[in-house]
């Protein structure tokens, strides 16, 4: 069975320590009340990207048709869609390789802020380490993003140093907790940062959480 996990490159020795998070409780009666959401066409791709990289294109074809997407998956950059088909798709690859869920979705998250990186290196560039650039998602990054996508609604990220830590809390609409989770980490994987991530607290849904990073 293929293993998932085998995107070592994003999870060298230097990677900081990610504690096991709670698994995301997905609730139907949110998900009915919350149909109307939707989320940026390239998160979808690069999920598509994601799993091209961990299994091939074979792989990624199978997770899709086993999605049951209504589009077989031919999503667009530009365009939106439903936050559920995101689900669908990681539950189809959580399915195939026998991979928890919340782990597929940290390691997409760890996986995004690479592209980030590639796609938007004026924008990361900015920033030395990863404290700087995560203390400016709210002011600067998310101000970027919104520049290049007028129509985007990017979460609510807060940051607060709490002395022995740095406090990171992810808020919004959408229940990408455990991607939030994967993008901190990358940061910190990206710029070489040794400590520990800490999963704090989350909501039922997984629409809001909170995380340290520790020494």
């Amino acid at each position: 069975m293929l293993h998932i996990a085998a995107i070592s490159d994003l999870h060298s020795s230097d990677t900081p320590a990610i504690n096991p998070a709670r698994p995301l409780q997905w609730s139907v009666d949110y998900a009915a009340e919350h149909s109307e959401i939707t989320v940026k066409g390239i998160i979808f791709t690069e999920l598509v990207g994601f799993l091209d990289h961990a299994g091939g294109p074979d792989f990624a074809e199978k997770v899709l048709e086993d999605a049951g997407l209504p589009h077989g998956g031919a999503y667009s950059r530009v365009a939106r869609y439903p936050w559920q088909e995101a689900v669908r798709v990681v539950e189809a690859a959580s399915r195939e390789t026998g991979a928890e869920f919340s782990d597929l979705c940290q390691q997409f998250g760890a996986y995004l802020f690479e592209r980030f990186t590639v796609l938007y290196p004026e924008i990361i560039g900015r920033y030395s380490d990863a404290e700087a650039l995560l203390s400016h998602v709210e002011d600067h990054i998310h101000e970027d993003v919104k520049i290049l996508y007028p129509d985007a609604e990017p979460p609510t990220v807060t940051v607060r140093n709490e002395g022995d830590r740095l406090r990171v809390e992810y808020a919004s609409h959408r229940p990408f907790a455990h991607i939030a989770h994967g993008l901190v980490a990358g940061a910190m994987n990206h710029f070489g940062d040794l400590r520990d991530l800490e999963w704090l607290t989350s909501s039922e849904g997984g629409t809001r959480a909170a995380f340290a990073m520790t020494r």
